[in-house]
């Protein structure tokens, strides 16, 4: 039985996932199973996974349905003690796997370890992302509602019992990550490493990349749901829920009137104002979208996405979300 299994979600990028899983046949630490889930892709990439001469590799095509979906086809299929997720876009340091199994050995009571995250630039310098109010260990739950940590699947390694019961909500398509790490914030201390990093290398067609509102609108709709339908109020003040929640649909907002979306930008600032009414910026945000002109609108007919279903959706069914502390 392998020690760790790697899920390598990927849809179209046979370059990149090639890329991605040659950095974690780099590994200093070799006791590894790979699962790449095709999710759906037209290009090359089965013949491409399937001419690496590597027994560890084990390819899975499925029909699209997201990456949420992808994750979990992986999740289910893991055989190792440790569950780590690489995206196809991502790369790990040759080093990855041995510091971040370095620190569960010396941190027996943390399920969830992370470092930090190193973007690459066209012109070959560096951005590291976090700081070190998001760069949190312990309990870290309530730092959702306030700095939120900075996690991405690709940094973030788990003891694989922290994933009984818990699954990608596969309703959200795509950045489904913040809602996940949360819920399993109250299931397990998170281990930030210093020493833990990887490379991230967003495409253009990535939607966390671009200037969509969805990225703040699905946070404001998984804390709305942890907090008011999964227990969240055990570990989170209502004043700090509210108050990140109306943050959240602010920012996203805020998105919206910079694309021209005045109907979308005004729902959004109202929502915002319905959590947190006494944030006097809030008004002033809501005066300036009032006077974009209307007949310039590109999208008039939007509307806010509905609120999460208080069950998690996996392959189609719905499934309740354990976020108990083990």
């Amino acid at each position: 039985m392998p020690k760790v299994s790697v899920i390598t979600p990927t849809y179209n990028r046979s370059k990149l996932v090639k890329e991605a899983i040659a950095s974690v046949l780099s590994q200093s630490y070799t006791d590894f199973e790979i699962l790449v889930i095709d999710d759906g892709s037209t290009d090359d990439t089965r013949s491409v996974i399937e001419q690496i001469p590597d027994s560890r590799i084990h390819y899975y095509y499925k029909e699209n349905s997201g990456c949420s979906g992808a994750r979990n086809f992986g999740l289910v299929r893991a055989k190792g003690e440790y569950i780590a997720y690489l995206d196809s876009d991502d790369l790990w340091p040759e080093n990855y796997l041995e510091t971040v199994l370095k620190a569960f050995d010396e941190n027996n009571d943390y399920g969830a370890v992370y470092g930090r995250v190193i973007r690459i630039k066209e012109d070959g310098s560096k951005k590291v992302y976090g700081s070190p109010k998001r760069n949190v260990s312990g309990w870290i739950t309530k730092s959702f509602f306030s700095h939120m940590p900075f996690l991405i699947p690709s940094v973030t390694c788990f003891r694989s019992y922290v994933w009984k019961d818990v699954f990608w909500d596969e309703k959200m398509k795509r950045i489904s990550d913040y809602d996940v790490f949360l819920r399993i914030s109250a299931k397990t201390k998170f281990l930030f490493v210093p020493d833990v990093y990887i490379i991230y290398r967003p495409q253009t067609d990535s939607i966390s990349f671009g200037k969509s509102p969805m990225c703040a609108i699905n946070a404001a709709l998984s804390l709305e749901r942890f907090y008011f339908h999964l227990g969240g109020d055990e570990y989170v003040p209502l004043y700090l829920a509210k108050r990140k929640i109306s943050h959240r649909y602010r920012k996203a907002g805020k998105v919206c009137q910079t694309n021209g979306n005045k109907t979308a930008a005004i729902l959004l600032f109202k929502r915002a104002i319905s959590y947190n009414p006494f944030d006097p910026r809030l008004y002033w945000d809501m005066v300036k979208v009032l006077l974009l002109n209307s007949k310039n609108d590109k999208m008039p007919g939007w509307q806010i996405p509905k609120p999460l279903p208080n069950e998690i959706t996996v392959n189609g069914e719905r499934t309740l979300s354990n976020v108990k502390r083990l």
